[in-house]
């Protein structure tokens, strides 16, 4: 199973490869416009493959993209 810590460095290195620009875990990724809406249905399945299990996109919120941190707290690994 993936660690939190793992689950982060695995995003932040996913935005900055699509975006070229080097990522916090408090870097706003979309409101910056780091990255476009075009980018949220990759982003989905890479998280998906990272926790392994789905995402349900009926319980989606605006402010689940804010950054790093808040997509870790709200799909990352579960204990």
């Amino acid at each position: 199973m993936l660690s939190e810590p793992d689950f982060r460095a695995e995003l932040r290195a996913w935005v900055s490869e699509k975006s070229g620009v080097a990522v916090t875990d408090h870097s706003p990724i979309f409101a910056d416009r780091t990255l476009r809406s075009v980018h949220i249905p990759e982003l989905l399945l890479l998280m998906e493959r990272l926790r392994g299990t789905p995402i349900d996109v009926e319980d989606l919120r605006p402010t689940d993209f804010r950054d790093i941190d808040t997509l870790a707290t709200r799909f990352g690994v579960r204990s």
